[in-house]
């Protein structure tokens, strides 16, 4: 018999960040229904100061979003971050959502010289490394919405 391949699995490099939905990876979220705030990561409560931290809720944002700023870094990521290797230069955007929170992330799958603030961001997967298994360590990043 011929070699049987194994599939690779996508694991997260770090859980209950983001999550697999129809319409495309989803950052997961919370959001407070005394406040209206919403806050990522899920377990990273920041209430407004009135706040009466009652009926906090789990949800997902959507996967689109707007660039709100970003910069291209011209070095290496700084531990505990790997890479499968040298990804210089690389984009980190912070990219608001329509809920009204902003997440920071690496910017892949776009032109770093034609990047511009209000550009529409959508949130995708990206590898990272590989574990012991040989499975994909993946995590959050954003592309400019093709």
């Amino acid at each position: 018999m011929g070699n049987v391949a194994t599939a690779k699995r996508k694991v997260p490099a770090l859980p209950d960040l983001f999550e697999w939905a129809e319409d495309g990876l989803r950052m997961q979220s919370a959001k407070c229904s005394s406040c209206n705030t919403y806050f990522f990561p899920a377990a990273h409560a920041q209430h407004r100061p009135e706040c009466s931290r009652e009926g906090v809720e789990k949800v997902l944002l959507s996967n689109k979003g707007t660039l709100a700023t970003y910069t291209i870094q011209h070095y290496m990521c700084p531990p505990p971050f790997k890479t499968l290797g040298d990804i210089t230069p690389y984009g980190l955007a912070m990219v608001e959502f329509p809920e009204g929170i902003s997440v920071a992330g690496l910017i892949v799958e776009s032109d770093l010289e034609a990047l511009k603030i209000g550009l529409e961001m959508e949130t995708v997967s990206y590898t990272v490394s590989h574990d012991e298994e040989g499975n994909d360590v993946i995590t959050w990043a954003f592309r400019v919405v093709k």
